[in-house]
């Protein structure tokens, strides 16, 4: 289990912060920073890339990974209020914009584990509809990483 200074030391790691950074923002002097990053490259649980690191999901226990399919139609400025919510969750990795689908939102997400997602998904579903948001469709994938990586080749 990990402690919450690891915890808040991931998080910089996820927002990409320098190693100064990390340390202010986990609330640790700079050496305390570096070597619990140090043990958690140990545990396989980051790495080191360049003068960063990346956090292995699977091995940090969030690793439970969702494509979420929304169609809204007829009602624009409902599809603009639900995308400046999703924005702002941290759970929300990635959201696009559909065409030629019955969709018009992509939505990936990360979560902890199903009991995340069963939680937050609730509050999303309520919010559309305090927010008065009618889904004309929704379908829901979710399931575990197996490969969590970004393209690298471009050529």
């Amino acid at each position: 289990m990990m402690d919450e200074k690891n915890l808040r030391i991931m998080e910089g790691i996820a927002k990409g912060l320098s190693l100064d950074e990390i340390a202010e923002y986990a609330g640790v002097s700079k050496k305390t920073a570096y070597n619990r990053i140090k043990a958690l490259e140990d545990r396989g649980i980051v790495k080191k890339v360049k003068r960063t690191w990346e956090i292995d999901y699977k091995k940090a226990e969030c690793d439970t990974i969702g494509i979420l399919l929304l169609g809204v139609h007829n009602d624009y400025e409902g599809l603009k209020k639900m995308i400046t919510r999703l924005e702002k969750f941290d759970f929300v990795e990635k959201v696009y914009k559909l065409v030629g689908s019955n969709y018009n939102l992509l939505v990936v997400v990360r979560y902890k584990n199903l009991k995340e997602l069963v939680s937050e998904g609730e509050k999303f579903l309520e919010w559309l509809q305090r927010s008065d948001i009618k889904i004309d469709s929704m379908a829901q994938f979710v399931g575990e990483t197996v490969k969590d990586s970004q393209r690298t080749i471009l050529v």
